[in-house]
């Protein structure tokens, strides 16, 4: 419950700051590396993922600090003889951009939040988890449209932090593609 707290403080103390140079966008992640798990069976999970990044650390600078929210969605597919398995939650991070023209920006991000699985496998309960995510990619402006395409890769490790057991977590890759609008 604590970490859940202390995620809600951070994202509305700093959702007080500017409001300037936001963006909303819309990814799909596509699991490219799956972990094997104890039963046998691959976890794939595809994702799709809603971006908002609502303050800029550094505004003003040559380079940018956003403070961003990723709620997700994921479909978990094991076999299509398998059931369904489902994930859903938030992360909250910073995504720092190296501006390396008015077009274009080299990102690396890193984010954490709270999330739900439906799935119960002999390496992690089901339920209340936390998915942490190590992110970089490019961002590429198209046009002056203020539309933007994202290409990312990402790694995710989900466990719950020794809150039931087992809790051995689960890590993937993934690589992301998405646009982004400027507000």
């Amino acid at each position: 419950m604590k970490p859940l707290a202390v995620t809600l403080l951070l994202f509305f103390s700093v959702k007080c700051f500017s409001q300037t140079e936001q963006s909303v966008g819309i990814h799909l992640g596509i699991p490219i590396i799956h972990e094997k798990l104890s039963e046998g069976r691959k976890y794939k999970p595809f994702q799709l993922l809603f971006y908002y990044n609502f303050t800029n650390l550094l505004k003003g600078k040559k380079n940018d600090l956003f403070v961003y929210l990723e709620p997700q969605l994921v479909w978990v597919h094991f076999s299509p003889k398998d059931k369904k398995e489902w994930e859903f939650g938030a992360n909250l991070g910073l995504e720092y951009r190296l501006n390396v023209s008015d077009q274009t920006a080299l990102t690396a991000a890193i984010g954490s939040g709270p999330h739900y699985i439906t799935v119960e496998t002999k390496q992690q309960v089901k339920g209340f988890i936390f998915s942490d995510n190590f992110t970089a990619g490019l961002r590429q402006k198209l046009g002056d449209s203020g539309v933007n395409l994202d290409l990312k890769c990402r790694f995710r490790h989900i466990s719950n932090a020794n809150l039931k057991k087992p809790n051995k977590g689960i890590d993937s890759w993934f690589v992301i593609a998405g646009l982004t609008k400027d507000l």
